[in-house]
């Protein structure tokens, strides 16, 4: 046995010179570029022409990977980083924007070939991109696929956290915090994630300090466990916690705190929201807002096992407000909502004339003009017969159809 542990932990020890040899092998000649740490160089005022240069040298090996350590990187400009380049910063490594920054973007994600090696548009991992409390957009991607944004805040970016621009797809976001500072007001049209292009995902992610939370101008994109809201009074209200513009998105177990006009405003159809959460904002106007407010373009969405809370002095005005036509609503659970609290069905061969809606309290029932027959349905089903002469509703029990016949 000693024989053998003995043997294992030469052959460990020899395994791990080895590795350290072929490592250090791999990057002398790999494409990466580390940059020295901020503190290595005092006498840079602006890290812009140096990071650039990097940035240049791997592009033009085909693509790379920048890798950034602890320490603030200050900026006086926009950093471009080309299609076949990625970005990796430790936890503590800060990109920034010195005052009267020049561009609208920290960092523009695009332009040039796609890797060489990867055929992808890489990465931008960790760290931190700062705004610098400036009307400004942390990071803006423009047309491309295959990118991954993942690890990393951006912090008082006032204009737009992340920007993903119209065109390619395939962009998502993991673990992504945009945060604007509890202090600072949030900016006129400002948008934490806002999203015009398809096929991208968005998850586990913060949005802190913006008029609107996220917004979505495009279709089929998915959003899970992101969680939107404003500080108190000194950051403004957040008009919408979540802009729903772009048709067939879902949204899975989101969380819209604190808005002041809508937690979800869908102006885009066939929306799926499902198991999340409105919280009504403390210092919104009580009796007013609504959970969902659903415009005469956002119809025929599905809204199933959402819940709905408010303060007692700051109550819910509605739980759904709008043009609900064709939506599907189930399992809604409410606190202090004064009303639009529906539960309806759509089902049948039609989602304009469902078979089922139990809404305002009323119960509608498709019309049929014949009675049903014996060993037809299923327990407890529903049918309204009115052949012209006599309507009834019939319900099918464990001895059968029973009729009732109705009057005026």
């Amino acid at each position: 046995m000693k024989t053998t542990r003995r043997k294992l932990l030469g052959d460990s020890l020899r395994f791990g010179i080895l590795a350290s040899l072929f490592g250090a092998a791999i990057n002398k000649v790999g494409a990466a570029e580390t940059a020295p740490a901020p503190n290595d160089r005092a006498s840079i005022n602006d890290w812009h022409a140096e990071l650039t240069k990097r940035i240049a040298a791997l592009d033009a090996r085909g693509g790379g990977t920048m890798e950034l350590g602890d320490g603030i990187y200050e900026i006086s400009q926009t950093l471009s980083l080309p299609r076949s380049v990625s970005l990796v910063m430790t936890p503590n490594a800060v990109i920034r924007a010195k005052p009267n920054f020049q561009g609208d973007a920290v960092i523009v994600k695009g332009g040039g070939a796609y890797s060489k090696f990867s055929a992808t548009a890489g990465w931008i991992r960790g760290g931190v991109i700062d705004g610098n409390r400036q009307r400004l957009t942390g990071i803006k991607v423009e047309d491309l696929h295959r990118c991954e944004i993942a690890d990393l805040s951006v912090l008082n970016a006032l204009q737009k956290g992340v920007h993903l621009l119209k065109g390619g797809n395939e962009t998502n976001l993991t673990r992504v915090r945009c945060d604007v500072d509890s202090n600072v007001h949030c900016a006129p049209d400002s948008i934490g994630i806002h999203i015009q292009r398809t096929d991208c995902k968005v998850s586990n992610a913060h949005v802190i300090g913006y008029e609107t939370g996220v917004r979505s101008d495009a279709g089929s994109n998915w959003f899970n466990q992101v969680h939107v809201w404003n500080w108190e009074v000194t950051q403004g209200p957040m008009k919408y916690c979540f802009h729903c513009n772009g048709g067939s998105n879902c949204f899975s177990q989101c969380y819209a705190d604190s808005p002041t006009i809508a937690g979800f405003y869908v102006t885009a159809p066939q929306q799926a929201i499902m198991q999340s959460r409105v919280y009504f904002s403390r210092w919104a106007p009580d009796n007013t807002g609504a959970g969902f407010l659903i415009t005469g373009k956002g119809r025929h969405g599905s809204y199933l096992g959402n819940a709905l809370f408010a303060d007692k002095e700051h109550r819910l005005a509605r739980a759904f407000d709008g043009d609900l036509e064709g939506a599907c609503i189930l399992g809604t659970s409410t606190r202090n909502v004064v009303g639009g609290l529906e539960n309806r069905i759509p089902s049948g061969g039609s989602v304009e004339q469902p078979s089922l809606n139990l809404a305002g309290g009323g119960l509608r029932l498709t019309r049929q003009t014949a009675n049903p027959s014996p060993g037809q349905g299923e327990l407890g089903e529903l049918r309204w017969v009115d052949d012209g002469t006599v309507s009834a509703l019939w319900i099918n029990t464990t001895t059968g159809w029973k009729k009732s016949q109705l009057s005026a």
